[in-house]
Formats: structure tokens, C-alpha cells, sequence
């Protein structure tokens, strides 16, 4: 990813008094169904609902997973990591604002040393629409590091986009296309409109071309699971599944 033309400094000035704003046209971007999706996660946790968990939310965009999980777990700690530097501060300005405690890192989860700046050792990790950005090669190796970050008895949560098994690819197709669609080009453009006119720069122009190798929505149900597995989770569980995506929680 490109920086960006303002400072880190700058970017924060220029959200200032455009959060709520910004957070609905995010919310209307991401679909009816990211509220229940984020509902489950958090629901899911096997924990105590009074217990101090210290969770990770895995490239965090605005941070949605961590605050569903904070409104479960009222005293959870919430780090934060993603690549970023609008989206971040974004994350950082609504967790402010909602006095979540947490560390807020701008990393790029390509680097191998992504995990340095966090304290580790976590109850849970939480992960939505991010290991499909990235190859096999490297998704294999970022849930492994998940893996290693995971108290023993964690949790590793995440949400991705998920193909059927090729005996079931014709049926489900024809099942999805009648099912309303969970994204739209309408409400990207509106979102990044508003966001592109707050910051003064086109932010969209910096994020890069998309990975030609990104796993993408082509990863089953099974694949997914495979990957845990083989990174050492023990206990992998399919949470939900519906026409775009599956949520899967995997114990350490």
C-alpha cells in the first residue's frame, strides 16, 4: 500500500466531527447481514462474560469486531492491527470516542514480523473478510502465527468468503443468484465518496492492485478448515454458513 499524501496527524484532524457519519455509510457498505455475522462471533466465545478477555482483531478496518466483542465482554482488552493508515484511525477515533482500551498498530500482515508490537499471549483472535486478501502461501502462514499468539485454550474466529465443493458448485449458484446480494457497488461508492471528500485525497488510488494469486472467494468450506487444522487448531467448528461467506471458530 502506497502512503498517503497527509500525514498520520493530518488524516486524524481531517475525521474529526465525520465519524458517525462515516460509520453509517461503512455499515450500509458492508451489508444487512455484517451485523449478524459480528453478533455470532462475539456470541460464540466460550468465556465467561465477565472475564477480562484480551482479544485481537485481525486487520481491523474500522474495528467492527472488536467492539461487537467488547459490547459481549464489557472489560475485554482490544488490540487492533491492519494495514491502513485512514482505516486505522478511523478504528482509533470510534474506539476513543467508545473508551475502549486497547494498542492500535499500523502494520502490513506481508511482513513476517507483523505480530512484533503486540503484547500477544490473547484469548481470542478474530478475523472478517481478511485472510482472502492474501495467497495460500501466506494466509497458511499468518494463521499460524495466529496459532502461535493464542493462549493455550484461545479462540481464532474468523469470517471469509467460501466456494462450494465442485460436486455442489452448479445447485449452489443457482441457489445464490436468487439470494439478495451482501454487497453493492452503490453503497462502496457512497462510503469511499464521502471518505475520499473528509480526507481531500482519493484514498482508494493507494490501496493497490488486487493480489493476482489471492485466495479470493475461491476457498471452500473445507479448505478453510484444512488451513486450521494444519496450523495446529484442534477444534474447528462451522458456526454459519449462507450464500457468501462462512464463519468458523477454531480452538488452540
Amino acid at each position: 500500500m502506497q502512503s498517503p499524501p497527509i500525514s498520520q496527524a493530518e488524516i486524524d484532524a481531517r475525521l474529526h466531527g465525520h465519524i458517525d457519519e462515516l460509520l453509517e455509510l461503512w455499515r450500509a457498505e458492508q451489508g444487512a447481514s455484517k451485523t449478524r455475522d459480528l453478533e455470532l462471533i462475539a456470541s460464540a466465545i466460550p468465556f465467561p462474560r465477565n472475564q477480562a478477555i484480551r482479544a485481537l482483531d485481525l486487520c481491523c478496518g474500522p474495528g467492527d469486531v472488536g467492539r461487537a466483542i467488547r459490547r459481549v465482554y464489557p472489560t475485554a482488552h482490544i488490540d487492533c492491527i491492519d494495514r491502513d493508515p485512514f482505516l486505522t484511525a478511523f478504528c482509533r477515533a470510534v474506539n476513543q470516542r467508545d473508551r475502549i482500551p486497547g494498542t492500535l498498530v499500523v502494520r502490513d500482515l506481508t511482513e513476517d514480523s507483523w505480530l512484533d508490537e503486540l503484547p500477544g499471549n490473547y484469548d481470542v483472535v478474530a478475523a472478517v473478510n481478511a485472510l482472502h486478501w492474501f495467497d495460500a502461501g501466506r494466509a497458511a502462514r499468518l494463521v499460524e502465527d495466529v496459532h502461535g499468539t493464542l493462549r493455550e485454550g484461545g479462540l481464532f474466529l474468523l469470517a471469509e468468503p467460501a466456494s462450494p465443493e465442485t460436486p455442489f458448485v452448479a445447485g449452489f449458484d443457482e441457489w445464490k443468484a436468487r439470494q439478495p446480494p451482501r454487497y453493492t457497488r452503490e453503497n462502496w461508492e457512497r462510503f469511499w465518496s464521502r471518505a475520499n471528500a473528509v480526507l481531500g485525497y482519493d484514498h482508494t488510488t493507494l490501496l493497490g492492485p488486487r493480489h493476482a494469486r489471492r485466495i479470493g472467494d475461491d476457498m471452500s468450506v473445507a479448505g478453510w478448515i484444512r488451513l486450521l487444522e494444519r496450523a495446529g487448531f484442534g477444534l474447528c467448528d462451522v458456526l454459519l454458513r449462507d450464500a457468501d461467506q462462512v464463519v468458523i471458530g477454531a480452538m488452540s
